[in-house]
């Protein structure tokens, strides 16, 4: 294997935190630690992509900023399961239910955001996005190991889900076969197959659209004849991180709810918090804090909330295209912010 890279960054997941993982690049380059890797999962994959198509802060930041992903985020529609007599009911069974993965979910068609399969529609300025020499970079998925047939079986054991790690041919070549066929103690018995896998003939669209595929909230990518999920499957790849890196950066995260807690042991058949204490027990050299985000940013933050009213779930969307502009700069403020905060601190 060649020699490691010197820094990595995990942007670990969480779809409304783009802008954040933005201004964590930006303030790491500000102070001299500019990572030499990004490994992303969730929705720190699309942070990752844009990283990947725009050559200095600036134009990135002007990217999320812009009329093209405004109306990709205004435009977001929910299912029918936003009811909270369908997700809610459902959720609350689940929180109940203390087994790993005992069914096989139906994933394919419980879901609560409308997603397009293809996102080159949506956004035509980074379509052509390929994975770059200059920024080299891994995005954390899944392939699953079912079809949609296969839904709401007795699992019996089986495994489900495989760990992939979308990537070109030169990173891939640094990922020695002793990670590839390592299992973190927490997947002990969950529906997880033990070794991961490489892919480096997706695009980096196509690897986000994977990754951002979260159970129960976006329907899996199809592709090729097979199914690829998010990368809540690893949501801090931290071991990959330290088997590429002599150094490495993560975001110190909040613990899942009760309800995410269950949702993922429903459908990977592991504990999602034993993970997460799993990943803060494996040392990274710097960690930035962004426990306090919903506080800190209340009112400018994308949030999942509930409509009493109407009895449903609800997201809270910036009204106007100027308010949408203010959100956003305060979020890479913030990350801007928190990165120079945590760093000069340990320093």
């Amino acid at each position: 294997m060649d020699e490691k890279f010197k820094r990595a960054v995990i942007f670990s997941g969480g779809g409304t935190r783009l802008m954040i993982y933005l201004g964590i690049f930006a303030a790491l380059d500000e102070l001299n630690m500019k990572p030499d890797i990004l490994i992303a999962s969730c929705g720190g994959s699309f942070a990752a992509a844009v990283i990947n198509a725009f050559p200095d802060h600036f134009s990135r930041k002007e990217y999320l900023k812009s009329e093209e992903y405004f109306q990709f985020v205004s435009q977001t529609t929910l299912t029918r399961y936003k009811k909270l007599s369908e997700i809610g009911i459902f959720s609350l069974k689940k929180c109940f239910d203390k087994r790993k993965a005992p069914f096989i979910e139906d994933i394919f068609n419980r879901y609560l955001v409308e997603m397009p399969q293809d996102l080159t529609e949506c956004f035509p300025s980074i379509k052509n996005t390929s994975f770059s020499k200059e920024i080299p970079t891994v995005i954390i998925g899944s392939e699953l190991l079912f079809t949609p047939q296969d839904s709401q079986q007795l699992r019996n054991g089986k495994k489900l889900f495989q760990k992939v790690i979308f990537t070109d041919i030169e990173t891939a070549k640094k990922i020695g076969e002793e990670y590839i066929s390592t299992h973190p103690k927490s997947f002990k018995n969950s529906a997880v197959e033990e070794t991961s896998k490489i892919i480096t003939d997706f695009s980096m669209l196509e690897s986000t659209r994977a990754s951002v595929s979260d159970m129960f909230y976006v329907k899996p990518l199809a592709l090729h004849n097979r199914y690829f999920m998010g990368g809540v499957i690893d949501l801090v790849p931290i071991e990959l991180a330290r088997h590429l890196s002599k150094e490495v950066i993560t975001e110190k995260k909040q613990s899942y709810t009760s309800i995410e807690e269950a949702l993922i042991r429903s459908v990977f058949g592991f504990s999602a918090n034993e993970r997460l204490m799993e990943t803060e027990n494996i040392i990274s050299e710097f960690q930035i804090d962004t426990t306090g985000i919903k506080k800190d940013l209340q009112g400018h933050y994308l949030e999942k909330k509930i409509n009493w009213k109407k009895l449903e779930i609800d997201f809270s969307f910036p009204k106007t295209y100027p308010q949408f502009v203010e959100d956003m700069e305060m979020q890479w403020q913030y990350g801007f912010d928190q990165t120079v905060k945590n760093i000069r601190d340990k320093l």
